[in-house]
């Protein structure tokens, strides 16, 4: 599904093509890539507009599956932990967030699944 009825974001199809441009051009300029998933907001279109409305206009705002969004941000140095915290800022402490950053040295599934299943940060 290209965008989700509900939200208005785009589906899990259409995050996972931008997923994929965004590590290409990391790759190739030397930048960076930040996946970052919020499991489980209480209201998800509520969600949603926080983030949409409280992120940079080019960070992609995406519904992952049911009750996980998703936010890909392409930035140019540093990792994702201060695009994580704004996020759980906008979003609440009730939701699970996750994150990786990638230079683009991995396939879309790859960056997916550590985002979902991130190793402990210390």
């Amino acid at each position: 599904m290209l965008h989700d009825p509900l939200t208005g974001l785009p589906g899990h199809a259409l995050l996972l093509d931008r997923l994929e441009q965004a590590l290409i051009r990391a790759r190739t300029r030397g930048t960076l890539i930040t996946v970052v998933f919020v499991d489980g907001p209480e209201d998800v279109i509520l969600a949603a507009r926080q983030l949409r409305n409280g992120l940079r206009a080019d960070f992609t705002v995406a519904r992952y599956s049911d009750a996980v969004l998703a936010v890909l941000a392409e930035h140019d140095f540093g990792d994702g932990e201060p695009i994580a915290e704004l996020i759980r800022q906008l979003v609440g402490d009730s939701p699970h967030v996750h994150w990786v950053t990638s230079d683009g040295d991995a396939l879309p599934h790859e960056v997916i699944e550590t985002a979902r299943n991130p190793p402990e940060r210390h």
